[in-house]
């Protein structure tokens, strides 16, 4: 059994989770029919400019941020549960195409923020999940001809203590979640407790 295989088992057997929440994201977005198409690309360390100048354009690099868990103060007591609010910086890479009032890309980053806000906004990746929310997005000072906007999404992760976390069906067994790769739109989430199929708000319409 190899490292990542064994990882996903401990996962799946322990806490009911198939893949990394990052992954999931990144999957998703390239499932969609989005202007990056498969050049969607998970990063957990810095890039420097040589890395991004040899990128093809549109380019989204996925970059797992921060989780902060707000506890009340003073509280000296067990807690049943918390919500785990995980941030992911997405940055996106435009050309811009040399035009002096440089519209091409202000188009681009119109259309990207768009899409992204319609695949994961209210997206709950497995029923732990709240809906996904929207942090806003800022335009990275950058030298000609490239241009990059980071665009932050928030995750807000419920982890259940002292008890089984897994999702299960009726009869107790652990059960994944799947989606079905569609390229007409977002993928469709199926329940595996009745294999009907979900539709996920923010998703295609």
């Amino acid at each position: 059994m190899d490292d990542l295989t064994q990882v996903r088992s401990l996962l799946l057997a322990q806490f009911g989770v198939t893949e990394s929440l990052y992954v999931a994201a990144v999957k998703r977005i390239r499932a969609c029919d989005t202007m990056f198409g498969d050049r969607v690309k998970l990063s957990l360390r810095q890039v420097d400019e040589e890395q991004w100048s040899r990128l093809p354009m549109p380019y989204l690099m996925v970059f797992p941020t921060v989780t902060r868990i707000r506890v009340p103060q003073g509280h000296d007591q067990p807690v049943d549960d918390i919500v785990n609010p995980r941030s992911m910086t997405m940055i996106a890479q435009f050309d811009a195409g040399g035009s002096e009032h440089e519209w091409e890309a202000a188009d681009q980053i119109e259309l990207a923020e768009k899409q992204l806000i319609h695949i994961l906004v209210n997206w709950r990746p497995t029923l732990r999940f709240q809906p996904t929310l929207y942090g806003g997005m800022k335009v990275e000072g950058t030298r000609l001809p490239h241009v990059k906007v980071a665009f932050i999404f928030v995750f807000h992760e419920r982890i259940v203590l002292g008890q089984d976390d897994a999702e299960v069906c009726g009869d107790g067994d652990i059960v994944e979640r799947f989606m079905v790769r569609a390229r007409t739109g977002c993928p469709p989430v199926c329940d595996p407790c009745t294999g009907e199929e979900i539709v996920q708000p923010g998703g295609p319409r």
